[in-house]
């Protein structure tokens, strides 16, 4: 147990800071069902607890591998195009409820987002491929 815990904060803390801001995203879309309205048609779709439970999934993924301290690159990258797709298509979502639907509270959301995207892009990065 101390092992893992001392893997979750040291050895591979990035992975560890991306998989709760992944799980505690999905968790928060998970337990609101009407966050997205706009457009009309999609907002089921938009929604839907199967997307939300993605970014679940793929939070408790990244979890997993800071804690076991694994160094499967396949798995790292998975895990990062998965993250980095989610929230790409999060905030895209949340810039267009801010232009096309008037809803200026969605602006720091998807500036956070974007932030979300950049910091994971550094991680992929910043990984070591040559293992």
């Amino acid at each position: 147990m101390i092992k893992l815990i001392h893997n979750l904060l040291t050895k591979n803390s990035k992975y560890t800071n991306l998989g709760l801001a992944m799980l505690l995203m999905g968790l928060d879309l998970w337990s609101e069902p009407d966050y997205f309205f706009w457009p009309p048609q999609y907002a089921f779709l938009m929604n839907d607890n199967g997307i939300d439970g993605i970014a679940v999934i793929v939070g408790i993924g990244l979890l997993v591998y800071a804690g076991m301290n694994i160094h499967d690159n396949q798995v790292a990258g998975i895990l990062l195009g998965i993250s980095a797709a989610f929230v790409t298509m999060i905030t895209g979502i949340e810039i267009m409820h801010m232009i096309f639907a008037g809803q200026l509270r969605m602006g720091i959301p998807a500036i956070l987002g974007f932030y979300m995207v950049l910091n994971i892009l550094q991680i992929a990065r910043d990984r070591n491929t040559k293992r």
